[in-house]
């Protein structure tokens, strides 16, 4: 029943041999293809993808779906029998693939077998009874580029910038659960740091860069909920065995493996195992070989194409056409990206001076691969914002530049329009923008809220996308913060103190952190978090200064609280980032000396920092809202609502 024509390959004439043998067992997939070809399955992706464009998961349902035509032409069966006898294991998943692909539903396929035309269109083109306009629309989609949902460390500190894209849901323990699990059941599965074995430290960035992009290409599929890259990073040198790993993140799979290389030249080898996390039982385990530059994407879109099989996951066509996304025909400036992201991921002030550089070159390669143009416009906003390697209008100038050009480059990249509603209301204090599209276009909801006094629905967000993110650091620490403005410092303390030993070495939750602690009069814990920030890390940004200047007045040591509050001075002077003067006013205002907290306060408004728009809900300020120059500056600033009565 096979669709060979004299002009195919005898490759493809073979494989829909083998599918034909096949056709009506739905376990036969990818794997199974490949092995009865003799092919491994990146080749099998290659020469699939170059005699069509599909990938091989495209090319088995075309091939079911075109031999279902023909029997729903040719013959008395009904669609419920003539799904199951193509190898669909749901007549409905069948009616919306038949759908998609023909543009009619399978109950009209007869009717419209009276059309020689159609006829004739059947044995010429690949693909058979699709409208034309249908076809050429689903190919310029295969084409153009999509949207790449990305997952972005919130900044952290006092604005807070929380880049997200990959969704989980934590499920709930099932101490029944076996390797087949019900497609009725929403799936979960955490992809753990694939272990660098290649022995070159220098090649980290392809191990991680692997990583990320299996669980990027996996975030588009809808039934699955998978754990964001940030929350799984922690787990690389982590000692805990699976069944804990997927406890403590509410999964029901956990996929690991290693990175090595494969002989001489660029081979590379992925050794992938898929595991049954309560059950701790292996489902699979996966060698993926193929050269580093010409078949990274093949083997991505196999190792996901596999996993979709193993776990028994039925997608649509959109989730495909994301799934086999290729962001850049330019290796060179893929593999650039790749080192540019994984030093941004050392969170450091070296790490992203390092990681610019790189986003540059990116762009400089291949000026049509919009994820670098995102990518670097982040980093200057935070560079901007805490990390002084730029001031703030600069790095703002550079970051604007950057989104806008992004959105040249590909127009439906959502991810560069929220960046840029982000920067709009940080840098241009643009709060109509941001009242606007902060439920919707932004990542900054819950700042957002927390900012305005909006307490609730910060908590009700940070609590939805808990759910989602269990291990964000962000998170953690923003609840903290919303439960001590709501005066529930105990809940709050508790929830510092059960993740203090978790996260003790991460640089933003030591810095959030103790701002909660300092806030909640928790003095000593606050103190603690930054002397092992200062002990551990190089950075000084003023946000970490002022606190600590304030601990030390607290506990009487004037001479070392000037001597933070000369540093931060110093930085003043120099124009550097990380709004100095806001710090300086806090510090002030903290200690009971309210002229000299006006006074920095107006040197933050004259320099537009970053940090005036917490004006209306920084907790030390409250003393100073019936000032008239409090009044003055807030409504200078641009709230949508009246200040706090006095």
């Amino acid at each position: 029943m096979g669709a060979n024509t004299i002009n195919d390959p005898a490759i493809i004439q073979k494989l829909r041999a083998i599918l034909d043998a096949n056709l009506g067992n739905e376990g036969f997939g990818v794997k199974e293809l490949a092995r009865e070809a003799g092919l491994s399955r990146s080749s099998l992706h290659r020469k699939v993808h170059a005699y069509n464009g599909n990938s091989t998961s495209q090319f088995i349902r075309e091939y079911r779906l075109q031999n279902a035509l023909k029997m729903l032409q040719e013959g008395e069966e009904t669609v419920s029998e003539i799904a199951y006898n193509v190898g669909f294991s749901s007549p409905t998943y069948f009616n919306t693939c038949f759908k998609e692909y023909y543009g009619y539903p399978p109950g009209e396929a007869k009717i419209r077998a009276d059309s020689a035309e159609q006829e004739t269109d059947q044995t010429l083109n690949p693909y058979p009874l699709v409208r034309t306009k249908d076809r050429i629309t689903y190919l310029n989609r295969r084409l153009k580029r999509t949207k790449r949902w990305m997952a972005v460390l919130a900044i952290g500190i006092v604005v807070t910038i929380a880049w997200a894209a990959s969704y989980y849901i934590n499920t709930s323990e099932d101490t029944a659960v076996t390797n087949s699990v019900e497609l009725s059941e929403i799936k979960s599965i955490a992809v753990l740091p694939f272990i660098n074995l290649s022995g070159d430290p220098d090649l980290e960035y392809r191990s991680e860069g692997m990583t990320e992009a299996v669980i990027t290409r996996l975030g588009f599929i809808e039934n699955l909920k998978v754990i964001p890259f940030t929350s799984v990073r922690k787990y690389k040198s982590s000692d805990n065995d699976a069944p804990s790993i997927a406890k403590e993140l509410g999964v029901q799979y956990i996929f690991q493996g290693s990175f090595q290389l494969s002989g001489d030249g660029d081979l590379v080898k992925f050794t992938l195992h898929l595991i049954n996390g309560p059950s701790n039982t292996n489902v699979s385990s996966e060698d993926y070989i193929g050269a580093w530059n010409e078949d990274i994407f093949s083997m991505q879109t196999a190792v996901v194409e596999d996993l979709i099989s193993q776990l028994n996951i039925e997608i649509d066509n959109k989730e495909l056409l994301a799934i086999e996304r290729v962001p850049t025909e330019n290796r060179e400036a893929y593999n650039t990206w790749l080192q540019g992201k994984y030093q941004a991921f050392k969170y450091t002030k070296n790490g992203m001076e390092n990681a610019i550089l790189l986003y540059e070159e990116a762009i400089r390669l291949d000026p049509n691969f919009v994820e670098p143009y995102v990518d670097l416009a982040q980093l200057y906003l935070l560079a901007g914002a805490s990390w002084g390697i730029y001031t703030e209008s600069e790095a703002w100038i550079m970051a604007k530049e950057l989104l806008l050009k992004a959105i040249e480059v590909d127009d439906t990249y959502q991810e560069a329009k929220e960046v840029l509603n982000d920067g709009l209301y940080l840098y241009e204090w643009d709060f109509e923008t941001m009242e606007k599209n902060y439920q919707t276009a932004s990542n900054l909801k819950i700042t957002y809220c927390l900012q305005t006094g909006r307490y609730e629905e910060a908590l009700a967000l940070n609590e939805q996308l808990h759910i989602e993110y269990p291990n964000s650091v962000f998170l953690i620490t923003s609840k903290a913060l919303t439960l001590s403005s709501l005066n529930k410092s105990e809940e709050a303390f508790k929830i510092l103190k059960s993740s203090d030993k978790l996260y003790s070495d991460h640089i933003m939750y030591l810095r959030i952190a103790s701002r909660a602690y300092f806030y909640m009069k928790e003095y000593e814990s606050a103190y603690n978090h930054l002397n092992k920030f200062i002990q551990t890390f190089p950075e000084r940004p003023p946000t970490v200064l002022w606190i600590l200047a304030a601990c030390e007045y607290q506990k009487g040591n004037l001479e070392a609280a000037k001597k933070y509050i000369a540093e931060i001075e110093n930085k003043y002077e120099e124009g550097a980032s990380g709004s100095p003067a806001w710090f300086l006013a806090l510090y002030y205002a903290s200690i009971g000396d309210y002229e000299q907290a006006f006074e920095w306060l107006q040197n933050s408004y004259d320099r537009h920092e970053v940090e005036m728009i917490w004006l209306r809900e920084e907790p030390p300020l409250k003393p100073l809202r019936s000032d008239p120059r409090y009044v003055e500056l807030y409504h200078k600033v641009g709230f949508p609502m009246p200040p706090h009565p006095n």
